[in-house]
């Protein structure tokens, strides 16, 4: 999204498929806290199959207003989305229109409250691009 920003004014963007935007380092820090839990714990109940997304879902539409919202608060141009359909942009690969995961499990267990993907966004793009008065 950050190319196509660059170069377009408007970006065909998918709005009827929703998920859980989830920041890799939000899962290596997840990673790391369950690692130090089992290694002092024992018990069963500590492992198994979980899901551990960010918090809060999007459509990959939203997840692209949101980029280029903050690439815009960053210095760059703002790029429009068009929200289009599934059908309106085929891949040869099927996605489904629902991909959210349930972290209750994680969060019951491992007493870890995953963070807002909006606020792991942010990072991710602070990361990426200075902010204007880094550039200065």
């Amino acid at each position: 999204m950050l190319r196509l920003n660059e170069t377009k004014d408007e970006v065909g963007v998918v709005a009827d498929q929703v998920g859980n935007p989830t920041y890799a380092l939000d899962v290596a820090d997840a990673l790391l806290a369950v690692a130090r839990r089992i290694r002092e714990d024992t018990s069963p109940s500590l492992r198994g199959i979980f899901h551990m997304t960010g918090s809060g879902e999007a459509t990959w539409a939203d997840f692209a207003e949101a980029i280029f919202g903050y690439a815009a608060a960053h210095g760059r141009r703002q790029t429009r989305v068009k929200r289009i359909a599934t059908a309106d942009y085929p891949t040869p690969a099927q996605r489904p229109a629902n991909s959210r995961l349930d972290n209750a499990k994680f969060k019951r267990t491992y007493n870890i409250e995953p963070p807002d993907w909006r606020a792991s966004l942010a990072d991710c793009i602070a990361r990426l691009i200075p902010s204007p008065a880094e550039t200065t």
